[in-house]
């Protein structure tokens, strides 16, 4: 046998071009922040389905108290931000006000939602056309998501129906009836975080 050493060529074919390690290293990075990416999209898409379903759980537990002229469980069940101190009287003479002269809540379809994750909480803003007895009204909802459920912690609601007169409870001061609108806002309030 002869000794003959054979080597074998394995550069590329002519004209096809060869792979740097940066151009591998490019489409591993494009590749992992594609599916970092599509993780978050599918994350916030779970996030606000979830927030929709609990707001239409308590927009609907909210109409049916109201119905029932149930304003001081409302008021109880809320957020500490809805149900600050020397408010009480308020709230629940503005809810009695809703009631006396829109009647009973109807349909609420959801037109607008917002979900805010922040150091104080997770916030949803559901916007919702409601149709009442005595016409519609927008309502803005404002919970905050605590142990898995939501707690009011503001409340907007607009209504151009004609208002008859119909005394409600000690007419409360901040119902503003101008130009036949029933409209209230009530602030929302991040209660202050402990210190550690």
């Amino acid at each position: 046998m002869t000794g003959k050493l054979t080597t074998l060529d394995i550069s590329p074919a002519p004209g096809r071009p060869t792979s740097s390690p940066k151009r591998v290293l490019w489409k591993l990075s494009l590749a992992a922040t594609s599916l970092i990416l599509l993780f978050l999209a599918w994350q916030c898409d779970s996030a606000f389905r979830e927030g929709r379903s609990l707001a239409n759980v308590a927009v609907r537990q909210f109409h049916e108290k109201l119905n029932q002229g149930r304003y001081e469980e409302i008021y109880r069940e809320a957020d500490e931000g809805f149900s600050r101190p020397g408010k009480h009287d308020q709230m629940v003479r503005f809810l009695e006000a809703v009631h006396v002269r829109l009647g009973n809540a109807g349909a609420a379809n959801l037109a607008n939602m917002r979900v805010n994750a922040t150091t104080g909480g997770t916030f949803i803003v559901a916007q919702y056309n409601t149709t009442f007895d005595q016409g519609s009204a927008v309502e803005t909802f404002t919970w905050i998501r605590s142990r898995g459920a939501l707690k009011l912690s503001g409340y907007n609601i607009q209504s151009n129906a004609p208002l008859e007169d119909k005394p409600a409870a000690g007419s409360p001061d901040a119902v503003d009836l101008e130009n036949g609108n029933l409209h209230l806002q009530i602030p929302v309030i991040v209660a202050a975080q402990p210190k550690p």
